[in-house]
């Protein structure tokens, strides 16, 4: 999942640094860097947020849980997977309606169809509800 990420930055970094030369440099802009570069950040976003999920990184209240007691601790503890796993679901099923939404819509420049953009969202929700259920069952209930 990483890997991907990292894939994607790079190839984003590229693009834009290609976009900038052939403006500025070639004084002709290339016309499909902008398009390559919305799809790979969008795929970054959501395979980003899923390997956030994966390592634990997204946003805790930790100083405020640590204070609770045992019992209280234990519930809010299986409350942040249980919320990304409802959330994550939801992002899933919107993404699948607007991924079937978009099949037939094409992008203007390069003609690459618009699902294969929005199927970052059903695979990275998806994918972060899979890393939550992981989550829950690693915790101590």
């Amino acid at each position: 999942m990483e890997w991907a990420c990292i894939l994607l930055l790079a190839i984003i970094t590229v693009d834009l640094l290609l976009g900038v030369f052939s403006r500025y440099v070639l004084e002709r802009t290339f016309v499909w860097y902008d398009e390559v570069a919305r799809a790979c950040f969008i795929w970054l976003v959501f395979l980003g947020a899923a390997a956030a999920v994966k390592r634990g990184a997204h946003f805790g209240l930790h100083m405020f849980v640590e204070l609770m007691p045992p019992p209280l601790k234990r519930a809010a503890l299986l409350l942040t997977p249980l919320t990304v796993i409802v959330f994550s679901a939801a992002i899933a099923w919107q993404g699948w309606a607007l991924m079937r939404h978009g099949s037939a819509q094409t992008t203007a420049v390069m003609a690459m169809p618009v699902s294969w953009i929005y199927a970052a969202m059903p695979v990275g929700g998806a994918l972060m509800g899979f890393y939550a259920l992981m989550l829950l069952f690693e915790k101590p209930a």
